[in-house]
């Protein structure tokens, strides 16, 4: 689009919206900044008949458009320019909680903190499993395929029906929702014939209007606890394992893995509390992880059941961990890990509340993520470990990391901290690009990346077949280039 034709593409969907739903002032635009260029604006409709208006007045224009279920300062931005944030974060309204079915219906501005207050105060025994940061989007958890520490960790498989918005501006709804006078819409995910709903996670064909979600009921019992181990190469004893253990479904939770930076980060330290300069080495980490009353790497578990069945079980957990020489096992805090363990805890057990600090603020307040996956494998782990530290290391970055293993895989997510400048950005983006080369030689692809990084990532799965499939599905649903993916 050319400059009148933006001005008047804003002027029109604000006419739309009202002024309270467009921004346009580059100063707020600024946190935005995809490295290419600022956003356009953003345009927040309040409900599916604006959001349908929209659609029509962009597509008119010419425009481009990012959904997003919530924009928020540091927003993941596509890397081009010319495009308009279409934020759903005014669409917020909590549909249904069903405490008998254990499940929820949303629209995609809900967050997880949102959800766990309305839950509270109706006092239903019904856990929320967030993936890490209380405020982010319900809907954008499952459309970003992102995983949590309870045993409903697995976003993408406990996600049933869905609501969506083509670029034509027509509204489907999958699986049972598909049938007028349904009474499983949100009980079984299928329905009749294709099942869809991946066609629209990480995706650029539709915007998702309203997500259904099972909820996990509060157990009887529950036991949590964290193993905690010194050495640099322990990683791997720890998933051999733990891989087991996840497979027969003993230890049945989303168990994080996390090494000391990432560790001593949620506990509110950042880089400059340890002094010195560079990318920590081996010893400087430990001591990192010694001063908040941790090893190397931390693992976080928790079991669930009846009274009497979660101490045989326990018993099991106990005895498996004790196979790693200098291993400790923890039910409780350790001295000055307090407040981490609280909300660790918390998360596992279906609690919804903010850790005392961020990953992104261990050197300067931004990072750049990136999230491979492996087998839930102590030497593939390791490879990979030893493999992304030693590059980020090049590019002058502390490794800083957590893993989550869910089900028979390790979904990893890697963060890049640095000050939030253009140069900053740009040796994360530069460091980022050669951690997924490298991590797809090695057989490890990504599950996620930010925007910046799609085509990066997008590139290490490619093949003939596959890209043409995708690009006949985007043809068919939405020929103008409407939709980038967020």
């Amino acid at each position: 689009m050319d400059a009148n034709r933006q001005a008047a593409a804003l002027d029109a969907l604000e006419a739309l919206v009202g002024a309270d739903g467009v921004t346009r002032d580059p100063a707020a635009l600024a946190p935005f900044h995809s490295g290419v260029a600022l956003p356009l604006g953003i345009i927040a409709p309040r409900d599916t008949e604006q959001l349908a208006k929209v659609l029509a007045v962009a597509s008119e224009a010419g425009a481009a458009l990012q959904p997003v279920c919530r924009a928020v300062a540091g927003q993941e931005v596509a890397a081009r320019d010319k495009i308009i944030l279409l934020d759903l974060g005014r669409m917020n309204e909590i549909l249904e909680i069903n405490e008998d079915l254990a499940y929820c219906l949303v629209e995609p501005g809900v967050t997880f903190r949102q959800l766990s207050e309305q839950i509270g105060e109706r006092g239903l025994k019904l856990w929320v499993d967030c993936p890490g940061e209380p405020d982010e989007s319900v809907a954008s958890a499952f459309l970003k395929r992102r995983v949590g520490y309870t045993p409903y960790a697995d976003h993408y498989l406990m996600q049933c029906g869905l609501e969506l918005m083509l670029a034509d501006g027509r509204i489907v709804r999958t699986g049972m929702g598909a049938m007028p006078k349904s009474t499983c819409w949100q009980l079984f995910k299928f329905g009749y014939g294709p099942w869809i709903d991946g066609l629209f996670t990480q995706s650029d064909l539709g915007v998702v209007t309203k997500v259904g979600l099972w909820l996990m009921p509060q157990p009887p019992a529950a036991q949590s606890f964290a193993v905690t181990v010194q050495g640099e190469d322990d990683l791997g004893k720890l998933l051999d394992v733990l891989g087991p253990l996840k497979t027969n479904m003993v230890v049945p939770n989303g168990v994080a893995v996390a090494n000391a930076l990432h560790e001593a980060a949620r506990s509110g330290k950042v880089r400059r509390d340890f002094g010195g300069t560079g990318p920590m080495a081996a010893g400087e980490v430990r001591k990192a992880g010694e001063s908040i009353g941790l090893g190397y790497w931390t693992l976080y578990g928790s079991l669930y059941g009846l009274p009497d069945n979660v101490p045989i079980a326990w018993s099991m957990v106990q005895d498996a961990f004790a196979s790693i020489k200098g291993a400790r096992v923890l039910t409780a805090a350790a001295a000055g890990t307090e407040g981490l363990w609280a909300w660790r805890k918390g998360m596992m057990l279906g609690s919804v509340g903010n850790a005392l600090g961020r990953p992104s603020a261990w050197a300067g307040g931004s990072s750049l993520d990136i999230g491979p996956i492996s087998p839930v494998d102590g030497e593939e782990g390791l490879r990979l470990y030893d493999l992304s530290r030693d590059i980020s290391g090049r590019h002058g970055f502390d490794f800083v990391g957590e893993t989550n293993a869910v089900w028979r895989s390790a979904q990893h997510r890697q963060y890049l901290c640095f000050d939030g400048s253009p140069a900053g950005s740009k040796r994360a983006r530069d460091c980022a690009i050669e951690l997924i080369d490298a991590q797809a030689g090695a057989g490890f692809g990504q599950t996620h990346v930010e925007p910046a990084l799609a085509a990066s990532a997008r590139a290490t799965y490619e093949s003939g077949a596959i890209t043409q499939l995708h690009a006949r599905v985007k043809r068919a649903l939405d020929p103008a280039n409407l939709f980038l993916s967020a």
